[in-house]
């Protein structure tokens, strides 16, 4: 954070929330592309409950702001 700071800083709202967003992205497909198929094996039902869960948290969020 220290080291991006100076950089960040500089970037006007919305280039930056367009910059965040695809990181957002980026980082969801990434920890889905990797845990569905793992909670597809688990065969546990909490596996498809953690993840149900994990969404609901991200729509939370979004829909408060």
């Amino acid at each position: 954070m220290l080291a991006a700071y100076p950089f960040i800083s500089r970037i006007d709202a919305p280039l930056l929330g367009t910059l965040l967003s695809l990181s957002a992205g980026m980082l969801v497909y990434v920890g889905a592309t990797h845990l569905l198929p793992e909670a597809e094996h688990q065969r546990r039902p909490f596996a498809w409950l953690a993840f149900l869960a994990g969404i609901a948290t991200v729509i939370g969020i979004v829909l408060t702001e």
